[in-house]
């Protein structure tokens, strides 16, 4: 569970079309000057069918390996990768898991950081 982003980005389809959007959004709101967007306060979720994309073996693996690298936390559903059939060990490097990617998301909207639903 994050303790510390300040915004908050849900993705949960599994469409490759919408995946390569939502990433393309966060590098585009990662690199526009007018927006804070420092990545050690960014949080990915993602849930339902959408986890698929950050398994080691998917496509997008080494672009979800440097987000992490760069400092966003990236969070799969547990709830979601267990009903998927696929396990906490085959997520790509730096992916976490979180219980619950929509309790997550209502956490950190609790807390009052922002929250964008991509794509």
């Amino acid at each position: 569970m994050s303790s510390h982003c300040s915004i908050l980005v849900h993705i949960s389809s599994d469409d490759i079309g919408d995946w390569q959007m939502a990433l393309r959004n966060l590098a585009n709101l990662v690199n526009d000057d007018s927006v804070e967007t420092p990545p050690e306060l960014m949080e990915v979720v993602v849930n339902g069918p959408g986890v698929r994309f950050l398994l080691e073996t998917s496509p997008e693996a080494d672009k979800v390996t440097r987000m992490a690298q760069s400092g966003v936390e990236i969070s799969a559903c547990a709830n979601s990768l267990d009903r998927f059939g696929h396990a906490a060990q085959d997520l790509a490097t730096g992916v976490t898991t979180v219980r619950s990617g929509v309790a997550e998301v209502v956490r950190v909207q609790q807390r009052g950081d922002t929250y964008l639903k991509l794509p």
